[in-house]
């Protein structure tokens, strides 16, 4: 009995181990900051509806208001993220798409970028650096 239970204990245990973690993706929300304050709410209390189920940090101050969020599955997208509920205020439940200015797929935007990138390389004259000096004579 002993060893069965080792057994199922030690397979478990290595499974596990090699059982394939889901990609986590992030999301940058964007919010307009006359909104935020007309509904007379922060993105650090939008985010106590967030942070109970997503990894949040919410930027406020000079810049936009913002919060990024880090969500532990790979099928989520921005749509389902709009549709989230959230506490705008303490009287106010709303979702999160109809105050947010703009919620952007990060992990998205970044395979984009790495495609647009590798295609301007591909089309761009190629330049040979030579490894001389260059002397630079200033015109009188």
């Amino acid at each position: 009995m002993k060893r069965i239970f080792l057994s199922i204990f030690f397979i478990s245990i290595v499974s596990l181990g090699f059982a394939k973690n889901p990609e986590e993706k992030t999301f940058l929300i964007l919010f307009d900051k006359a909104e935020l304050k007309a509904n007379k709410t922060s993105t650090t209390y939008i985010e106590l509806s967030l942070s109970n189920v997503f990894k949040t940090k919410s930027y406020a101050g000079n810049s936009d208001a913002a919060i990024i969020i880090k969500v532990p599955y790979d099928n989520i997208d921005k749509v389902q993220l709009a549709d989230f509920l959230i506490r705008v205020n303490a009287n106010k439940v709303s979702s999160l798409g109809e105050l947010a200015f703009q919620i952007i797929d990060m992990d998205e935007s970044k395979n984009t970028y790495q495609y647009l990138l590798a295609s301007f390389e591909d089309k761009s004259p190629k330049i040979k650096k030579s490894g001389k000096a260059i002397k630079v004579v200033p015109s009188p």
